[in-house]
């Protein structure tokens, strides 16, 4: 009766028998007659090649010895030509190394001579009973492989690290013990694949996660959790030992340059948030307290988390209309690489403008407008050209019309996601000057808000001490007397005196540090 065990994959099962005894051969077809639909006889080598060109076999047994070649080299060969096939190797010496080069060659099983036909019928069921189960648990670690892995980069994938999470918070409260998160994502990346090209773009994104494999060791993992978002989960680590190591990742990620068209080349910048597992937090409420945290670093200059500014957007309404900015922040960081702008122009401007503004006492209002229009007030520079931003002599009358039109832009922008109007007049107002010749509004004096009056100044000279492709940046001394030359015409003559004091005594005090 036929094995119980046996389960034919593809209909009946079709077996090839390699010996070159013919009374052996003949008993062994006739045995297994009984139970087969189909079986092969070769009494050589090259007659059991012959046979495997011609058709397929769910089961080869084969003598190793044979006149014309090895009958190990008959097995290798089938093992490649059929590979879901159970192979038995039949040989009259059996020892280990029999065995062990039976194996090696490609044979699930041996048998040893004389042996009982019934017994090689039983088998050659077994052998390729094994062979399905175990091609059938390749195939599914493949699958569960591919389930996991993120095509493109080929590291993990969101399912594997939510699943990795979901047992590390398990973990962690069953032992008591640390765990924290960190997630990453590319900053205008986007941008960047509309500037650089999708290809380009992939690239980034695979040499991010080669920098995460440097990084990032076992027990921790980390996985691409959206489209140029990663997420990483630290088993045992502290909140504090995982904002260092992302410190790190965010240097060697900066490493990585971007050329486009124009030659210019673009340093690939992340946001960054960390969240340690809190009593009674499940696994998605840390991962949205990571990202919570990455959209603060996104968005939230170093200036803007100074005191000045949690006391200017405390209420909850400004909360609300400052989480607005988020996106116009993610645009002036590509206006500063489109424009070869050292990246912390727009974040060095508004830092020296909040620090002034301190010192001065102004409301909260202007400090408002300070620290939320400061960082956003060249947004509309996202419509000039790369030809004129990137110009490095003077501009025609019609290209110093088409970059007069960004404050305006900017400001048009501004006003459609929040109703704070001193943010907008300091985005539309920043070019203006104390003696009205500035644009757009060729606003005079005091018809300039104090807080734009001020920005202007920190803007100014942060521009002139930031070094761009096409000349080197002035000196502190050579920044301040263009400041002081511009008292009453360019600047507020008051407010230039405050701010070059200020400039001044910041560095005396640095100075003073450092010896």
């Amino acid at each position: 009766m036929e094995p119980t065990h046996w389960r034919e994959p593809r209909g009946p099962m079709r077996v090839l028998v390699v010996e070159d005894d013919p009374a052996l051969g003949r008993l062994m077809q006739l045995v297994l007659g009984q139970h087969l639909a189909e079986i092969r006889l070769a009494r050589s080598g090259a007659e059991a090649i012959a046979e495997l060109s011609a058709g397929q076999f769910d089961a080869i047994a084969s003598d190793i010895s044979l006149p014309d070649m090895s009958g190990l080299d008959v097995i290798a060969e089938a093992r490649k030509r059929a590979p879901a096939a159970g192979i038995v190797a039949i040989t009259g010496f059996v020892d280990v190394d029999t065995a062990v080069r039976s194996m090696k060659a490609g044979a699930d099983d041996f048998l040893g001579k004389p042996f009982d036909a019934e017994i090689l019928w039983h088998v050659l069921n077994k052998a390729a009973d094994n062979r399905a189960r175990q091609i059938a648990a390749e195939q599914a670690a493949v699958y569960r492989q591919l389930a996991y892995t993120d095509a493109l980069t080929g590291c993990p994938n969101r399912r594997f690290i939510d699943e990795f999470l979901a047992d590390a918070v398990f973990r962690a409260r069953q032992e008591g013990g640390q765990l924290s998160v960190a997630y990453l994502d590319i900053d205008n990346f986007k941008l960047l694949n509309d500037f650089v090209g999708h290809e380009e773009g992939d690239r980034v994104l695979q040499r991010v996660v080669r920098t995460l494999e440097r990084h990032v060791e076992p027990p921790a993992q980390f996985a691409r959790f959206g489209g140029d978002e990663f997420v990483v989960v630290l088993p045992g680590w502290t909140e504090e030992r995982a904002r260092r190591l992302m410190e790190r990742v965010r240097r060697a990620i900066g490493q990585i340059e971007v050329v486009n068209g124009a030659r210019v080349a673009l340093p690939t910048r992340i946001s960054v948030g960390v969240a340690s597992l809190r009593e009674g937090q499940s696994p998605r409420d840390l991962v949205a307290e990571a990202e919570d945290a990455m959209y603060l670093d996104k968005a939230v200059s170093p200036a803007m988390v100074t005191a000045a500014m949690e006391r200017a957007i405390a209420q909850e309404d400004a909360l609300l209309k400052a989480g607005n900015i988020k996106a116009l922040r993610n645009l002036v960081k590509a206006i500063d690489r489109r424009d070869s702008y050292t990246r912390f122009h727009s974040d060095h401007a508004t830092q020296l403008a909040i620090r002034l503004g301190t010192e001065l006492g102004l409301d909260d209002g202007a400090m408002q407008a300070l620290a939320i229009g400061g960082p956003i007030h060249d947004l509309g520079k996202i419509v000039v050209p790369d030809e004129i931003l990137r110009k490095p002599g003077p501009l025609t009358l019609e290209e110093r019309r088409a970059m007069e039109e960004h404050p305006v832009m900017g400001a048009a922008i501004t006003a459609a996601v929040t109703d704070l109007d001193s943010v907008v007049n300091l985005v539309r107002h920043h070019h203006e000057r104390f003696d009205g010749e500035g644009y757009p509004g060729r606003l005079k004096g005091t018809e300039v808000p104090l807080a734009t009056r001020l920005f202007t100044l920190a803007d100014a000279y942060s521009a002139m001490t930031t070094d761009r492709p096409y000349r080197k940046g002035l000196t502190l001394e050579m920044a301040v007397e263009e400041i002081l030359r511009g008292r009453g015409t360019q600047f507020d003559p008051e407010l230039a005196e405050a701010f070059v004091a200020m400039i001044e005594r910041t560095a005396r005090e640095g100075a003073e540090q450092a010896a």
